[in-house]
């Protein structure tokens, strides 16, 4: 087990050590994702062969930080879960089912550089399972996008703010 903390913490670069090394499948579940330093390593994963896949909350998603346009047109399959009363607010990602990093560390260069989180990593088959089941379970209840994205003319998508 490692605990992480930012501001500058080095939890994107743990993550994206990860993910390099990652086989099978990584399954990401956030209430906000706006990092293209992150958002790079899953598509190069998804080049490698590894299944990704990502929740997001419908409502962050729609804010002009979030990258989940740019990761639908790099072939991420994207997802999104509406609430109606409160917002999908877990922020964990399950890695090669052998690794786990869940805490308050959103996907964004905010919580990167500027705020203060936290993120536990952990290699728990117990929590990995638990995990993985309640990322099955909101997958069921998430809908795919509703209309085709076209292709943005810059890498990264609309930006890199978020909380």
């Amino acid at each position: 087990m490692k605990v992480l903390f930012s501001p500058q913490g080095g939890i994107s670069k743990e993550l994206s050590r990860l993910i390099k090394a990652a086989k099978g499948e990584i399954s990401v579940a956030a209430y906000a994702f706006s990092s293209k330093y992150l958002g790079n390593a899953l598509v190069a994963a998804r080049t490698r062969g590894v299944k990704v896949r990502i929740i997001l909350d419908r409502d962050n998603a729609d804010q002009a930080y979030s990258i989940d346009e740019w990761l639908i047109q790099q072939g991420i399959d994207t997802r999104f879960i509406q609430v109606k009363s409160g917002c999908m607010h877990h922020k964990f990602m399950i890695i090669g089912n052998k690794m786990l990093m869940m805490g308050s560390y959103n996907f964004t260069n905010e919580s990167e550089f500027r705020n203060y989180e936290a993120a536990l990593f952990t290699n728990s088959k117990p929590l990995i399972k638990t995990f993985t089941a309640e990322f099955e379970r909101l997958w069921s209840l998430s809908s795919a996008p509703s209309l085709p994205v076209p292709p943005s003319p810059t890498i990264g998508g609309k930006g890199d703010y978020g909380g």
